[in-house]
């Protein structure tokens, strides 16, 4: 992903306005959530590892922790071999997802 579609000008720009984005050892999360100081912090902790895929997963989060897809990306990469296909993918994803989060918000 980081060769392909992480590596895009119109994704890192989508993913540095719209989003928060962080990087999480499966492992690590149970850790997290026990030492969470806060709530929010827990509930993300738990989130993640509720909805998350091995090896690797892109999962979109609302404001208020509420999950809304996930993008295994192996499976992805099985879906869109041809690194260009997988670029316009992964932002027509992202766009979609954020489509789900404002829905979400307003209650729709």
């Amino acid at each position: 992903m980081r060769a392909g579609p992480l590596s895009t000008s119109k994704v890192i720009k989508l993913l540095n306005t719209k989003f928060v984005n962080t990087w999480v050892l499966l492992r690590e999360l149970p850790e997290l959530q026990d030492s969470a100081k806060g709530t929010a912090a827990a509930t993300l902790a738990m989130k993640l590892q509720e909805h998350f895929v091995y090896p690797v997963d892109s999962l979109i989060l609302t404001p208020e922790l509420a999950f809304i897809q996930h993008l295994p990306t192996n499976e992805f990469i099985k879906s869109f071999p041809i690194t260009k296909e997988r670029k316009s993918e992964y932002l027509k994803w992202l766009k979609t997802s954020l489509a789900q989060v404002d829905k979400h918000e307003k209650g729709v």
